[in-house]
């Protein structure tokens, strides 16, 4: 997986997913569900341009569930279903996966809030041992630090104090779930005790 910050634009999409995902199960070709969403307007976005875009990234991370876990998301209770909308997120794209397993994990270990500092020393180490991220705008990087601050705080691993920091927690999830994620995601179930596990 590449370094890529094709996810600034990128939304929680949590209930996007979802149409997605019931959609994928009535209909296997991608064109006719993005012709579903742009006839009834299901995204509820002004032009169909901006539909097509969302749903561009809304289906890529939908098509990173397996069978399981979308039927699951399907039915899901409001944990689960943020667990597995962040998930999708992080399996799609490498820098958020990273400050994952490398910042978030790590601040737990160590009993230590999150900085918004933080953020910017992960992105400062990532430009030194990638051209491509080195090559950032500062614009771009504030916008990727942006998104990264929403997905980890609407999956409620983070919580703000105040303006600086915030406490990272884990996220509860069902106990079907979990057996599940323990057994067959590795990375799912790391949610629930923030600790790395092995994606073997």
């Amino acid at each position: 997986m590449e370094y890529s910050a094709g996810f600034t634009k990128e939304k929680w999409s949590e209930n996007d997913i979802a149409i997605v995902i019931d959609l994928l199960r009535k209909h296997n070709n991608k064109n006719q569900i993005l012709e579903k969403i742009i006839d009834n307007n299901l995204f509820q976005l002004r032009s169909p341009l901006s539909i097509k875009n969302r749903f561009n990234m809304v289906y890529n991370r939908a098509m990173v569930l397996n069978n399981e876990t979308q039927q699951h998301f399907l039915q899901a209770n409001d944990y689960d279903r943020k667990a597995l909308t962040l998930y999708s997120f992080l399996q799609v794209y490498r820098i958020p996966l990273e400050f994952y397993l490398e910042v978030i994990i790590y601040k737990y270990e160590q009993q230590e809030p999150l900085y918004r500092n933080d953020f910017h020393y992960f992105f400062e180490a990532k430009a030194n041992i990638s051209d491509k991220v080195n090559q950032w705008r500062p614009e771009t990087i504030k916008r990727l630090i942006s998104t990264l601050m929403l997905f980890f705080r609407e999956s409620k691993m983070i919580e703000k104090i105040d303006q600086t920091k915030y406490n990272v927690n884990p996220i509860h999830i069902s106990q079907t779930l979990k057996t599940y994620a323990e057994r067959d995601i590795p990375l799912l179930y790391s949610f629930t005790v923030l600790e790395k596990v092995n994606e073997g």
